[in-house]
Parts: C-alpha cells; structure tokens; sequence
C-alpha cells in the first residue's frame, strides 16, 4: 500500500491543547440498540437516577465526576444517550446544560447528545452550530463540532455557516481544524448515503485556497481524499491551483495526492505534465510522479519517461514502474509496495 494513504486526521494533539477527546470515527449503524456493551449498572447511581429522568443522570453524573468514578461515568455517558433517545427537547436540554457548564462535565453531554437520533434534528443542528459558532471557550466551541460529525447530511444554509466558521480570522487553529474535519465527515456520510460530494469539496477548497495556516489548507484538501469520489470540472482545477502555487510542498503534495482521484486520467496527467518543470522541490516532484501512475496507470508511463528525462533522479523510478507493468501488474497498491524506493521523503 502506497504509505502517504495511510491518512490520519492530525487533530490529537490540537485537541489535547484544547482539553477535548477526540472523537471516535463515525460509526453510521442504526440507533436501534447500544452501540456500545452494556455495562455493569454501578451501585447506587441508577437508583439515585432512574426516578428523575434527565436531572436524575445529570445529579449522578455529577457526584461520579465528585468521586472521580471514571466506569461510572463512562455508563452514565451511555444512560444519558438512551435518556435522550429521539427527544429533541432532551437533546437541547442537555446542550444548554454543556453550554454553562466546565470540564469534564460539558463534553460528556454533547458526546452523549453525539450519541443519539436526536442529534439530527434541525433546533439541536442548529443548537449545536451556535455553540460551535459563539462560545467564548475553544473547549465548548470543539465538543460542539464533534457532536455534529455524525449528521447525515448538511442543508447548504448549515454548509454556509460552517464553511464561514472556517474561515473566520480570529478562531483558534485547533478549532478551524474541527470545523474542516467536520464539514469532510459529513461529506463522507452524505456521499456514502447519496453519492453527494461536489458541494462539500467546493466548501473545502474554498476554505483551502483562503487559509494563511498551511495544516488547514492541507486538511481541508485531504478531507476530499477519504470519499471514493470522481474529481472532475471546477474542483479540478481548484485542485491543480493549490498543487503548482502553493507556497508549503506538504499542501503540494496533498494537492497532487487528490488530484489522481479526477475523472479523466488525461486531464489529471496534462495538469501534472505542466506543473513538473516548474516544481523545485524533490519530494513534490516525487509525489508527482506515483500519483500520475497512481491517476492513469501503465498509461502514465510515458509521461514519467519523459520526466526522467527532465530530472535524472527520476529515471529508475521510471525504470521500476516500467518493469512491473510489463510483468502484469495492474493494481496501484500492489505495484507500489512492490517497488524499491529511491528517495528521502515520506511515502
């Protein structure tokens, strides 16, 4: 397997600077049951609970976090998530109760509210976004996009509001990150669902091309990697700007990355021939050359003769990708771990 797909979403340690666990990746089974084991019922908290409803969990939860009872808590996460359930009402309940309230409390109840059907409805979206949108804490403002991320879908009055979000100046990086690992979850979601993809890439890029922070600019175009969608017209070529002009070689090579995702191999190819000779740096030059095999296949390798001929560090590479085609091999994946590697960059 080509080792630059192994793809992770950066955000640990951001996360950590902001006091927040990241998230789980989405799991999009139905709600119909527990998604996790049941666990132990913890003596005396379901009692002190059960005849109280929403308040009941919260008092529990409240005296386990007194405690420091981390398995209590851990259940009481799960017993608040059947509570609220398809409510809205509890859903938007349990929100305000977050939006006033510190660590660790506040996260446990939007990860609760993460948890449950009620989440999609559009008062707790929108609950959610404003949270995400106006706290004054980067904490709240991340727990909030996190609870968002198993949405379906976005309407594009919610992709609007959180593609603004992204692009606001004065937000903490650890926050746009959120934002954009949002708006690309819920984009697989949708897609997956619906085969939905250009108007969350469209968001994306924009974001991208906009970002001064090289992390955002490279994880906003990385987002569009995780769908197995077709990138063609407009997006393309949003795609081939940010892959010859931007000014970090990690974003280029991105760029390059979910370029040989396009439609159609030749476009994806004519772009990679013109940005070649313009590109300084070895590694770029390298992501160029396995992502137009990676585009087009054996039909790439013409195109990596003649960079060879440009650049001679490129010329066993040509070599080694020539071989193993002409010895049968047709899959990218198992061509590229079949080759020997000739140069100091990752992947």
């Amino acid at each position: 397997m080509d080792p630059t797909l192994r793809r992770c979403w950066r955000l640990g340690a951001l996360l950590a600077t902001l006091g927040t666990t990241p998230a789980p990746a989405v799991d999009e089974r139905p709600i119909s049951g527990p998604r996790l084991p049941r666990l132990t019922c913890y003596a005396g908290y379901l009692k002190l609970e059960a005849p109280h409803g929403l308040e009941g969990v919260r008092a529990a939860i409240r005296q386990a976090i007194a405690r420091d009872d981390q398995g209590a808590l851990l259940f009481l996460e799960q017993r608040l998530a059947e509570v609220i359930g398809k409510d809205p009402q509890a859903a938007l309940q349990v929100a305000g109760w977050a939006d006033t309230t510190p660590e660790p409390e506040m996260s446990l109840y939007l990860r609760a509210v993460r948890e449950t059907e009620a989440v999609r409805s559009p008062p707790v979206v929108d609950r959610l976004a404003t949270l995400a949108e106006s706290h004054p804490d980067p904490g709240h403002q991340a727990s909030a996009l996190i609870a968002l991320e198993t949405q379906h879908r976005f309407e594009p009055a919610m992709l609007e509001r959180l593609t603004t979000l992204a692009r606001k100046d004065t937000l903490p990086t650890g926050v746009t990150l959120l934002t954009v690992r949002t708006l690309g979850r819920v984009m697989d979601n949708d897609f997956q669902r619906t085969g939905r993809f250009d108007p969350y890439m469209s968001r994306l890029l924009e974001v991208a091309l906009d970002s001064t922070e090289p992390g955002v600019r490279g994880l906003a175009i990385e987002m569009g990697t995780y769908p197995d969608a077709r990138i063609d017209g407009p997006l393309l070529q949003q795609l081939v700007k940010l892959q010859r002009e931007d000014p970090d070689p990690d974003v280029r090579e991105m760029a390059a990355l979910a370029m040989s995702s396009g439609r159609d191999p030749r476009a994806v190819l004519e772009a990679f021939r013109q940005s070649f000779p313009q590109e300084k740096n070895e590694c770029v030059r390298w992501a160029i050359v396995r992502y137009a095999v990676r585009a087009a296949g054996a039909g790439a390798l013409p195109l990596l003769k003649d960079f060879a001929r440009q650049d001679a560090r490129f010329r066993q590479d040509h070599a080694d990708f020539k071989a193993l085609y002409d010895a049968g091999q047709v899959d990218f994946n198992r061509v590229f771990s079949s080759k020997a590697h000739h140069h100091r960059c990752e992947g």
